[in-house]
């Protein structure tokens, strides 16, 4: 799992999230739309109250093509 604060341009190591249940069910649909085909450079969000979560699936061939993400997030998918 990697984190990116997209504000800080930095990485975070633990990260609380709290959903209504709608945005609950928003995330688990758009993760299972992402989880049919992982490999495929897509990404969804959710969006609640004036906030944003990005997110994608992450794969060992999507870590070895990095130039399609920017320099702040090949940095924080680089690290271990």
């Amino acid at each position: 799992m990697r984190i990116l604060d997209a504000d800080a341009k930095r990485s975070l190591h633990s990260l609380q999230l709290y959903f209504t249940q709608s945005e609950a069910v928003e995330l688990r649909e758009a993760l299972d739309d992402l989880l049919k085909v992982p490999d495929a450079l897509e990404h969804r969000h959710v969006l609640g109250d004036g906030r944003e979560l990005s997110f994608s699936i992450i794969t060992p061939s999507k870590l070895e093509s990095l130039e399609t993400y920017t320099e702040v997030e090949r940095r924080v998918l680089q690290e271990r």
